[in-house]
């Protein structure tokens, strides 16, 4: 439950973050870790937005802290690492907040603290599958495991790729779907390359979602990932109907953090997957 609940608490965290670039309150808080200057500050919409954002990183942070305390006793060995690691990242994720406040949201490094904060998320999520009671902690990249886990790596590299089309002012650079700026192949350059290349990944993964799906009714041992893989496909679908949507609305707040949130069930899907393959292979 102490897992489930600390996952949680970061996709809100994560999608939250979203609506405050989406609404541009990112500066709401133009100071770090006072807000305007005061530990509760004053009431106002993009201030109260960015420093919502705050009160959720600072619950979310409390329950990691527990969950890594109670998944230290309960692993062992090597599998200690994804609680250390989670405290590690967790660390940065603050800095890196702190300095892309304080440094007015340069792309980069708002980027790079989105892709901390995402490779965070996935650590939870490991750690509330595998209990260390239950589901005793195991890592493969054997077979099929190796598959699932590049597909996840594939979504990883997505968001984040769309974080920096966000971020750099890109997301407008090709402002029609399917077509960019009226073409399939539109020149490739500034702004229209970050953006195209976002849109040719998106095709890539739902290639191999597509292919995934085909060969769930040829090989026998992928048949029991059905109902998860027809799901991932579907989510896959969705997202690219949010991502035209995202476009052809001018880059709707809300449109984006539902883009986002497709994003982050298809991480965790994919990851179920790959974590029912890898308890599939113990003995």
């Amino acid at each position: 439950m102490l897992g489930r609940i600390t996952l949680a608490l970061f996709f809100l965290l994560l999608v939250w973050g979203n609506l405050v670039a989406g609404l541009e309150a990112g500066l709401g808080c133009p100071d770090w870790p006072l807000c305007r200057g005061v530990v509760i500050p004053p009431l106002k919409f993009d201030v109260w937005m960015e420093f919502t954002h705050r009160l959720i990183a600072a619950v979310a942070t409390v329950f990691l802290l527990l969950l890594c305390r109670r998944r230290l006793k309960g692993y062992g060995g090597m599998a200690r690492v994804v609680p250390l690691a989670a405290l590690g990242l967790v660390a940065v994720v603050i800095t890196l907040g702190g300095i892309t406040v304080i440094m007015e949201l340069p792309a980069q490094i708002t980027t790079v603290h989105f892709m901390t904060a995402l490779a965070l998320f996935l650590l939870v999520g490991y750690m509330a599958f595998f209990d260390g009671v239950n589901e005793q902690p195991r890592f493969s990249l054997k077979g099929y495991a190796g598959l699932f886990l590049g597909l996840a790596v594939l979504i990883y590299f997505q968001a984040s790729l769309g974080a920096y089309v966000r971020h750099s002012d890109a997301g407008s650079a090709c402002p029609d779907f399917p077509t960019c700026l009226g073409s399939w192949l539109p020149h490739l350059s500034g702004g229209v390359l970050v953006h195209y290349s976002h849109r040719l990944l998106a095709y890539l993964i739902i290639g191999t979602m597509a292919a995934i799906v085909a060969a769930v009714f040829i090989d026998a041992g992928l048949k029991r990932h059905r109902q998860k893989t027809f799901a991932l496909l579907g989510l896959a679908v969705i997202q690219t109907g949010v991502g035209a949507g995202v476009v052809l609305s001018g880059l709707n707040f809300a449109a984006t953090a539902f883009h986002l949130a497709v994003a982050l069930i298809m991480l965790l899907v994919t990851g179920l997957i790959w974590a029912g393959e890898v308890k599939g292979e113990s003995p």
